[in-house]
């Protein structure tokens, strides 16, 4: 290759690198935007709206990016590969924390199977499956390719904290169970990079967090 040629490439490889790191950055704001409109619309008790609002943004924004890359669907974790072996471990985490939920609502007297159980744990992974798209592919995936060098050491904690501090109108209890399922479900998802199972348990987790530990109905919360 002439020096010129070799010149030309370098400046082609250097601005592909930049735009790259760029995009990553853009994301990683835009996932923190839609955090803090989480909490904006909260307090105007308009939970249902920004869920509404939010799914098609992001979903539109994912059609996008897949049609112009569409090697995007697999490196963010929406394919079928490793299915069942990216359950494994997030199965374990389920199973374990279903059962100490189950133990905790029956020793408070909460009823197990109750009002929209059924519809949430239908719908609310669906719900999950996003979450879990903005805060591993988005967040987690994304500084840990900023800070190679850094890697776990950065994406875990900003992870962690994010996704906790979401959650902050709705109490310290469910920041904590937030915060210790995403000290499980990230190295879930950097392991298997499989958005699947985690989205998935999320909702499901969630769903009885919410009717068995707290005692509460999302779906009163969400739509009234």
């Amino acid at each position: 290759m002439e020096p010129q040629s070799k010149i030309k490439q370098t400046q082609e490889d250097g601005n592909r690198y930049f735009t790259n790191v760029v995009t990553r950055w853009l994301e990683i704001g835009a996932v923190t935007a839609t955090g803090i409109f989480h909490l904006i619309f909260q307090s105007l008790e308009a939970k249902g709206l920004f869920i509404v609002l939010a799914s098609i943004g992001w979903v539109s924004y994912i059609a996008w990016r897949v049609r112009c890359d569409s090697d995007l669907w697999v490196k963010w974790g929406f394919h079928t590969k490793n299915l069942l072996s990216a359950f494994v471990w997030p199965t374990v985490i389920f199973t374990l924390g279903v059962t100490l939920m189950a133990w905790y609502g029956l020793t408070h007297a909460r009823v197990l199977w109750q009002g929209h159980i059924f519809f949430l744990l239908l719908l609310y992974p669906l719900w999950g499956i996003l979450q879990q798209f903005l805060v591993q592919a988005l967040g987690v995936a994304n500084l840990m390719t900023i800070f190679p060098k850094q890697g776990w050491m950065v994406a875990l904690p900003v992870g962690v904290v994010l996704f906790s501090l979401v959650h902050y109108p709705d109490g310290w209890l469910l920041m904590l169970a937030t915060a210790v399922m995403a000290c499980f479900f990230i190295p879930c998802y950097l392991r298997d990079r499989n958005l699947w199972p985690l989205g998935l348990y999320h909702g499901w987790l969630g769903t009885f967090f919410y009717l068995w530990v707290l005692g509460r109905d999302p779906w009163v919360d969400v739509f009234g």
